[in-house]
């Protein structure tokens, strides 16, 4: 006998009605997916081998990276950050170069355009928690990349500085921030004569070598000091460690969190007046053939306390900028 297959049949109105409800969901994706704005770029890869049998490779890409800041006022604001970036780097060598193009939009739409920058660059990246890009250029060898940090509203370079904790995406220095409070951020930035740019140092002190820049900024740069120390003969400073700390001389500074070089200050949780930052102190650790140095130095009064700073021997500290005045609001 032979078999009937309808069963496997999809009759005709079936089909109809399938092709009627996915047309129907489509066209009510369109009408809530609103285009409000596009922006395309381009990406190409290029290699070249030179007499000598160098291999060498240009790469070029486009990139756009959003960032969301939340205000009681504004509420939620939202920034575009498009980039065009040329690296060029050798395949059988190591270095690298790089120039990167960004700009930055603002709105629902991202209508408004805010500001834009080209700089040499390797990296650029933006804070998803704190309104803020960085840009870094990659060296060779021994070289420290230098990275920028900009606000991201305004587009003011706030500081510049090297990473010493390592990390493999970079998007802010040490920081300090407090809870449910309106002030900013404050931000430090260190940066070491192995750094790949901004090395903006000023003449040591007499019979020392200038070692690190020190740098706190809050919308703009606050304070910039030199740090200088006898170095050993036939010896090159080297940065043994970079790292914020409570400081327990302060009331409360046990309720701060530390975590990955950004600072929690509970301990003046919801201050709005801006000399009320205090509780901890930047450690560094430098060895420049005399044995490895401790020093240390406290933020107070929303800077650096260079009166209280513990320096050994051999070790001397001056401010190059150095502004005292203060806010009682947001700054």
């Amino acid at each position: 006998m032979k078999k009937s297959n309808k069963l496997f049949c999809v009759p005709k109105a079936s089909k109809f009605l399938t092709f009627f409800i996915v047309m129907t969901v489509l066209a009510a994706m369109a009408a809530t997916g609103h285009l409000l704005y596009e922006s395309s770029g381009t990406s190409k890869f290029q290699l070249f081998k030179d007499p000598q049998g160098t291999h060498s490779v240009v790469q070029t890409s486009q990139d756009y990276q959003t960032h969301v800041k939340y205000s009681e006022v504004s509420g939620a604001e939202f920034y575009l950050v498009g980039s065009q970036k040329t690296l060029r780097y050798h395949l059988d060598a190591d270095g690298v170069t790089g120039s990167i193009s960004w700009s930055v939009r603002k709105g629902e739409d991202f209508s408004k355009k805010l500001w834009s920058r080209t700089e040499s660059a390797t990296t650029l990246n933006v804070n998803n928690n704190l309104p803020v890009i960085v840009s870094g250029l990659s060296g060779c060898c021994a070289e420290q990349t230098g990275y920028r940090l900009f606000d991201i509203e305004s587009g003011q370079l706030l500081l510049s500085f090297n990473d010493f904790l390592m990390r493999e995406k970079v998007v802010q220095p040490y920081v300090l921030s407090v809870p449910n409070s309106s002030l900013a951020a404050r931000y430090i930035g260190v940066i070491s004569q192995d750094s790949t740019r901004d090395l903006d140092f000023v003449d040591a002190t007499v019979g020392k070598q200038a070692v690190l820049l020190i740098k706190y900024a809050a919308d703009s740069l606050k304070q910039k000091i030199q740090l200088d120390m006898d170095v050993a003969a036939g010896f090159a400073p080297s940065i043994l460690e970079v790292s914020l700390h409570k400081d327990p001389s302060v009331v409360d500074s046990a309720k701060i969190e530390i975590v990955d070089g950004h600072a929690t200050l509970w301990n003046v949780d919801g201050t709005t007046a801006a000399n009320a930052i205090t509780g901890v102190y930047l450690k560094l650790v430098v060895d420049a053939g005399n044995g490895a140095k401790i020093v240390k130095i406290p933020v107070k009064n929303d800077q650096f306390d260079l009166t209280g700073a513990e320096l050994p021997q051999g070790v001397v500290i001056h401010p190059i900028v150095q502004l005292r005045t203060f806010n009682a609001v947001k700054n």
